[in-house]
């Protein structure tokens, strides 16, 4: 079993820092604190304070992205069950991976990359994982056998073993498979059939 583990609380999306963090993050791949301070107007000293340091404002800028287009992609596929859950997550990794910027960041910033996106000590990991329970609980209710969160933590590490496939193997990410499988790791095993979306009561 994974359990919930409580982390900070995300930064507003309001917030003129995180705004122009996202900008610089799209525009270059990477943000310089030095630079970010002078672009927000802020001080140093007062930019680690209030907001952290590197790792954990590219985490809140990273998941601010996806959160956008993870809201977008389910709205799409809501009330699908587990069809609509893998076509979720794999569509928001394939945006990341199409996106020119976060393939800057992977490409000469791996190590880093890595930490932030994969950690479970950061807040992407544990968003996503939040996320896809979520849409567990939404779409396919409770399971006899499982929480969501563990099966969430399964179907995310399925997503990233596919999205990272370049870094591991030298191929390209392949999103497409990994719709596949995890559609089939969310069957339910009492019937042997397809998760579906839960009826309307």
């Amino acid at each position: 079993m994974v359990s919930r583990e409580l982390g900070p609380a995300p930064f507003s999306p309001s917030d003129p820092l995180l705004r122009v963090a996202t900008a610089m993050f799209i525009r270059d791949g990477w943000i310089d604190l030095r630079l970010l301070a002078k672009e927000a107007d802020i001080g140093r000293a007062t930019l680690y304070r209030r907001y952290g340091d590197r790792d954990r404002i590219l985490g809140e800028v990273l998941w601010g992205l996806a959160k956008k287009i993870m809201k977008q992609v389910g709205v799409r596929h809501r009330g699908q069950g587990a069809r609509g859950i893998a076509h979720t997550v794999s569509e928001v990794a394939q945006y990341g991976a199409e996106m020119p910027s976060m393939r800057l960041f992977v490409s000469r910033h791996t190590e880093t990359a890595l930490r932030v996106l994969t950690s479970k000590h950061g807040v992407v990991q544990r968003r996503f994982i939040e996320s896809i329970a979520a849409l567990i609980d939404e779409e396919l209710g409770a399971l006899p056998d499982i929480d969501s969160t563990t099966l969430a933590f399964a179907v995310h590490r399925l997503s990233e073993s596919f999205y990272y496939r370049e870094l591991i193997t030298g191929e390209p990410a392949d999103m497409p498979t990994a719709t596949i499988i995890i559609e089939r790791l969310l069957i339910d095993p009492s019937d042997g059939k397809k998760a579906t979306a839960m009826e309307p009561t």
